[in-house]
């Protein structure tokens, strides 16, 4: 659920655009007044170096770079502008566009700014050296937004002729180009940060892309990026999420993927949950059109700018599985720590056990006396998962059947604890579906058991196991990013990554 925090009202016309620091402790906002601001978010208070005055015209865009050190701003004087988050202090201005510049955008390692313009055109800045790097012309439409790929390797371009175009960072040429993605123009389009390879390079790089448009719609695209493996790219439409009375001007994915915000024109913005294509929730309050809408990055608050001249700041209250919790109860504000309510203690995955947590698990089903040969046979949670009857007679010399029953019951009762409605089903395979130890990513894009695929391959499948399609290689890039968030998952933060 949402619930207001915040009402900023300082800026005295249309906020634009608003974004958070890398910390989630700063808002940044900007305004049709020329001027961007910048919020602590635990007080609602203006910072002492804001208001941020350079621009000549109205400011249409700004952000944060992934360190949270710099804000960009993009405005229609055809300036672009970096300042010093800590000081207010300009760093740099950026000329090169010769129309009003409507978005910008940092790459994920901050080298890169994007910025995309009404001439028509988009240019590539090097953020340390404040020196363009390329502009690329020729787009034959204003350029309303623009996002590099989570890798960095590609830009995105959206136009107001609807169309959507793939571009390679380094060498400035086109990939991919769609002709009407939305019928009356692009308005703003968003990368998960955790959907398909987002968290981890492979061979067959695929993302998740939304778009909004004038034609009242949020678009999910599935993006295929070229790869030293293979040049093709492709742009496969996922699905519609029809919602809104009123043109779409803004849409964010939350910082763990489960949540797609939108604002409208009709003054709402609409919650989503992309994978399942559903709504989740419906903000309203704003008293004019939402213009922007931005998630802090861990997941907690939801800031969205209006016509109406204010920020507001949501309260976002998540479930452990990262769900949008649509019964929690929102405290008004928050205040401190212990305010927040307390996690439920996680349990931790069999595959993980040690030998000793082995043996205390005997004890627990009353078959203590087999616990120094479980020791001496260093059996640890991974064996006891793959455990047999014949090996639990041959190796471990356990003799009586109703015994060696006892235990498979048991690691099978466990086995399907562990796949409940508790868990994501992010976190289980696929093929197997249960919960991953070594997730790796096949060349679909798709995550997978390391065994499970490996077993699926060998048997002479060279087809998804997801969509059927035949796979490109048998390459198997690991997954830690998501091996590291199951384990966490389940109180593992420190566990060793292989």
């Amino acid at each position: 659920m949402a619930e207001i925090i915040y009402t900023l009202s300082r800026h005295n016309r249309d906020v634009n655009g608003c974004c958070f620091s890398a910390n989630s402790r700063v808002l940044a906002s900007c305004s049709g007044d020329k001027t961007s601001r910048l919020w602590d978010i635990e007080s609602g208070e203006e910072l002492p170096q804001s208001p941020l005055e350079r621009h000549d015209y109205q400011v249409n865009s700004c952000c944060f770079s992934p360190f949270g050190t710099i804000l960009a701003t993009a405005s229609s004087d055809c300036k672009v502008i970096l300042w010093d988050v800590n000081t207010g202090e300009c760093l740099a201005v950026l000329e090169g566009h010769r129309g009003g510049v409507r978005t910008c955008s940092f790459s994920p390692n901050s080298q890169f700014l994007i910025s995309g313009s009404a001439d028509e055109t988009f240019c590539i800045w090097d953020v340390s050296t404040r020196k363009l790097v390329r502009c690329v012309d020729k787009i034959e439409s204003t350029v309303n937004a623009c996002v590099f790929t989570p890798d960095g390797l590609q830009v995105v371009i959206g136009t107001s002729n609807g169309n959507l175009s793939i571009f390679d960072v380094h060498k400035g040429n086109l990939l991919k180009y769609l002709g009407d993605a939305h019928d009356l123009g692009v308005t703003a389009c968003s990368f998960s940060p955790t959907f398909g390879s987002a968290d981890t390079s492979g061979c067959a790089p695929q993302f998740l892309l939304a778009t909004a448009g004038n034609d009242n719609l949020v678009r999910l695209w599935n993006i295929f990026t070229s790869s030293a493996y293979s040049e093709d790219c492709h742009i496969d439409a996922r699905c519609v999420l029809d919602g809104h009375q009123g043109p779409v001007l803004d849409c964010k994915f939350s910082a763990n993927g489960r949540i797609l915000a939108s604002a409208s024109n009709d003054k709402t913005v609409i919650l989503w949950d992309p994978l399942r294509a559903v709504t989740l929730h419906t903000i309203t309050g704003h008293t004019r059109y939402v213009t922007c809408c931005a998630f802090s990055p861990d997941s907690r608050w939801l800031a969205t700018g209006s016509g109406d001249r204010t920020m507001r700041v949501w309260q976002i209250t998540l479930t452990e599985r990262g769900d949008l919790d649509t019964n929690a109860i929102i405290l008004e504000r928050k205040d401190d720590s212990q305010t927040m309510p307390l996690e439920k203690p996680k349990k931790k995955l069999l595959a993980l056990w040690t030998v000793d947590e082995v043996c205390s698990w005997l004890e627990t089903i009353g078959l203590e006396q087999y616990g120094e040969c479980f020791r001496e046979n260093a059996i640890d949670g991974a064996e006891l998962s793959n455990m047999t009857s014949e090996m639990l007679l041959n190796d471990i010399k356990i003799g009586p059947v109703g015994h060696r029953n006892k235990i498979l019951r048991s690691i099978n009762d466990i086995k399907k604890e562990e796949i409940d409605d508790n868990i994501p089903d992010e976190y289980l395979c696929p093929i197997s579906r249960e919960v991953m130890t070594d997730p790796v990513i096949a060349a679909d894009g798709y995550s997978y058991d390391r065994n499970a695929i490996e077993l699926w391959l060998r048997s002479g499948r060279l087809t998804s196991p997801m969509t059927n399609a035949p796979l490109r290689n048998a390459t198997l890039t690991p997954n830690r990013m998501l091996k590291n968030i199951i384990n966490r998952h389940f109180g593992q933060a420190n566990q060793p990554l292989a």
